[in-house]
């Protein structure tokens, strides 16, 4: 949340879905923050050691179809099957965002909300 802020963002919620995640649970955590009114996008840090990078991906394409999410999606990805998770994303169809560096991405998801908000 601290990033965001640096960035010059107002994070309105944060949540852990932990290392163990499944497609399941990344969309309930999805409806979660979607819940909120003050959610103009949604940025996914993910050093994925416990949780590969693919399998990440991989729910949150599932889960921002299934629930037709409309807010910009940022992601800043590391860690196993980092290279397939961004396939993953990439050939999805779907506007993602993906930063390559911590500062990038909280810098593309403040510039993103800002346009919801506009």
């Amino acid at each position: 949340m601290d990033i965001i802020q640096y960035a010059g963002g107002s994070p309105a919620n944060f949540l852990d879905v932990g290392g163990g995640a499944t497609q399941e649970q990344i969309e309930h955590a999805f409806e979660i923050l979607l819940s909120d009114a003050n959610v103009k996008a949604i940025f996914i840090n993910i050093f994925g050691g416990i949780l590969r990078v693919d399998r990440l991906a991989t729910g949150v394409v599932a889960a921002a179809r299934n629930l037709n999410v409309k807010v910009p999606i940022i992601l800043r990805l590391e860690g196993t099957n980092v290279e397939e998770g961004r396939k993953i994303l990439k050939d999805s169809g779907l506007d993602f965002q993906v930063g390559t560096t911590m500062e990038e991405a909280a810098n593309l998801v403040v510039k993103a909300a800002a346009k919801v908000g506009a």
